[in-house]
């Protein structure tokens, strides 16, 4: 798989039914700790790797490594996961934007790295650009998402040009946005600084998507990943 020059791939068929509905139901178990909600319905549950068994083994299984590997190589590592999913009381809109931080295990003041914050007890920080660019993001579909549903909508090749922040109005007015429909049990394959947005549902549904990010490399400064699954 090639992700230059777009920053993007769509894999169908990397888990069959059996493997979906399998991990549906372990996420069904998932202490709620983690658990984002809004009218009482979870859209989105953080910190998959430490809360579910099921989606650390996932990370490390071969059906996704030999996706990540020919773009990291063998070293590579799942550092974060997270639930992604829409629902009619959580139907939210995704503003054109780029991942920008990463969690890690504590804070220690490091050049380049910026804007801390803690989410659920959790250090996240804005890495320089270069740490983002040399990592990969698996979208993991558990669900049908059509052009109805939600789906991913990216700007192809501005992963390639570190932070956009001034020239957001130019990428999109210059350039063609690809919409990202994946059946279930496929993968999107993403570099984080690829400009990506998403608009609601025009029919709601379960989008369930577990967003896994790996890496290949240490951190500068005594800075450690909050997680670090290798292969199994």
């Amino acid at each position: 798989m090639s992700l230059e020059p777009d920053g993007f791939a769509i894999v169908p068929k990397v888990l069959d039914r059996p493997q979906v509905e399998a991990l549906a139901s372990a996420l069904a178990r998932v202490d709620d700790s983690g658990a984002v909600r809004r009218k009482g319905g979870v859209y989105g549950v953080r910190h998959l790797l430490e809360s579910s068994p099921e989606v650390r083994a996932l990370a490390a299984s071969a059906a996704l490594r030999r996706l990540v590997e020919p773009v990291l190589g063998s070293g590579c590592f799942a550092v974060r996961g997270i639930l992604f999913d829409k629902i009619p009381t959580a139907n939210w809109k995704i503003f054109w934007h780029q991942d920008s931080v990463i969690a890690v295990k504590e804070r220690k003041e490091t050049p380049g790295f910026r804007g801390w914050s803690q989410k659920a007890g959790v250090w996240q920080v804005e890495p320089p650009a270069e740490v983002m660019a040399g990592m990969l993001a698996l979208r993991v579909h558990l669900d049908d998402c059509g052009a109805d549903n939600g789906p991913l909508r990216v700007l192809p090749g501005s992963h390639r040009h570190g932070w956009i922040d001034d020239d957001l109005d130019r990428w999109k007015a210059e350039t063609a946005e690809v919409i990202c429909e994946v059946p279930q049990g496929g993968v999107l394959a993403m570099r984080p600084l690829l400009l990506h947005a998403s608009a609601p549902a025009a029919s709601p549904k379960h989008r369930r998507v577990i967003h896994l990010e790996y890496a290949a490399g240490d951190l500068p400064g005594g800075l450690e990943w909050r997680d670090r699954v290798g292969k199994a």
